[in-house]
């Protein structure tokens, strides 16, 4: 018996059916013509490099272990890294173990702003037999998605060593990132290392300023010669993809490449100098670093850098480490030890340190060794010290100090008063005829 009409249409139809699911055309990336430059950028020492979602540029650099930026060979990074784990696994210069890590550094288009692009991102991470620096160039603007694609920040979690990276790096690249998400995969969530920050804990009051050209210069060895400043880099990489011509844009390229080797022998030297060798910095340093440990509540590796600047440096320049030794040993309730470092420091030490050397020493006499006229003489000195000097704190912290002062040397005196009086012969008991 022949199939019915109703049963054939029914299954052409079904037929068409598949057929049009299995023909539908894949989704493909737009294809966008090439910018009119690619020849001179690949000439001048940049590869085209293709993905999904379009175009850019790159550059890699290769250096050897053996390699030297300044005076530092980059070789020490390893070991830099593994004693930092193994010593100090909970320090904010402790590279994360078992996770990837790079030094990365930017290039942008401006300062601030939703308009502001990266242009340059630059990454360098440790490989087999030396150190790969990876250069990733934006070639037009319209290709923002591409290059933020290519960096795989978005495939996995890593630690970002960068020098004020918390502040602008990251942030800007967290920005774009967002700009673009409904073409990329979302930027995974990254540990930080900057750098900026742990300069600022070893070298404040040795160095004025701390742009990292500045810490080249004094602490790594390294001087730039025909460096494009930083600031040229916007109007360079407008003019490239507007003109083609990429020979600032290189120079630019160089500048990234110097800050991020930079990045690397900054890292060294700093781990170098947690290891308390030898003396290679002042004992402003060392006593800044002491504070930094026992800011991070490390409180014996604190007592220890401010014994090492006790030790080792002449006794005009360790009153800061004494007055932090003292703290140390009040916390461990060896009284007599605190009040002896207490008073060394007292011979050179300045400023709001002095006013809190004073105001230690006021309390140990009041309220452990009863010595209430020692206690008395510490205070007015310190209200004396605090007149002469305005330029400690504030006017409301200068208030606040004067009223606790006041407060404390009158309730000193009705101490004093009182145990006076209990030491002599009660008068008011007179004998009976």
């Amino acid at each position: 018996m022949s199939m019915s009409y109703e049963k054939k249409l029914m299954q052409m139809k079904g037929l068409v059916k598949k057929n049009s699911q299995k023909e539908e055309p894949k989704k493909e990336v737009p294809i966008v013509a090439l910018p009119f430059y690619t020849e001179q950028w690949e000439r001048a020492g940049l590869k085209l490099i293709k993905n999904e979602k379009g175009f850019l540029f790159m550059k890699e650099t290769f250096y050897e272990q053996s390699h030297i930026h300044g005076n530092i060979g980059l070789h020490h990074l390893h070991e830099a890294i593994t004693f930092m784990q193994e010593t100090y696994p909970d320090h904010p210069l402790t590279v994360a173990p078992n996770i990837p890590f790079c030094f990365y550094d930017t290039e942008t288009t401006g300062l601030k702003g939703t308009g502001v692009l990266i242009f340059l991102n630059g990454m360098l991470k440790q490989v087999a037999n030396g150190f790969l620096l990876t250069q990733y160039v934006l070639a037009e603007p319209g290709q923002e998605s591409s290059f933020l694609y290519e960096s795989e920040f978005w495939k996995r979690t890593q630690t970002i060593i960068t020098y004020n990276g918390k502040s602008f790096d990251l942030p800007q690249l967290a920005s774009r990132w967002t700009m673009n998400r409904n073409m990329i995969p979302p930027l995974k969530e990254h540990a930080q290392i900057d750098l900026m920050h742990s300069s600022k804990r070893i070298w404040k009051g040795d160095l004025e300023r701390f742009k990292l050209k500045q810490l080249e210069e004094q602490k790594l060895g390294f001087v730039r010669e025909n460096d494009i400043p930083g600031h040229l880099a916007p109007i360079i990489y407008f003019d490239a993809v507007k003109h083609g011509d990429p020979a600032n844009l290189m120079k630019v390229l160089l500048h990234n490449e110097w800050d991020i080797l930079s990045l690397v022998t900054l890292y060294i030297l700093s781990v170098k100098l947690l290891k308390e060798e030898e003396v290679v910095e002042s004992s402003i340093t060392y006593t800044n670093i002491g504070r930094w440990f026992r800011d991070l509540k490390s409180v014996d590796a604190s007592h220890d850098w401010f014994q090492f600047v006790i030790d080792e440096f002449e006794e005009a320049e360790v009153s800061v480490a004494y007055y932090y030794v003292g703290l140390h040993l009040k916390k461990l309730q060896l009284f007599d030890d605190s009040l002896a470092a207490f008073q060394a420091s007292l011979l050179k030490i300045v400023g709001k340190y002095r006013i809190n050397v004073y105001m230690e020493l006021a309390k140990l006499y009041e309220h452990r060794k009863k010595d209430f006229e020692m206690a008395l003489e510490i205070t007015r000195k310190c209200a004396d010290y605090l007149e002469k000097t305005p330029s400690v704190g504030s006017r409301k912290q200068q208030l606040r100090l004067r009223q606790d002062l006041q407060k404390r040397e009158a309730r000193i005196i009705r101490k004093l008063t009182i145990s006076r009086e209990s030491a002599q012969p009660n008068k008011k008991r007179v004998s009976q005829p």
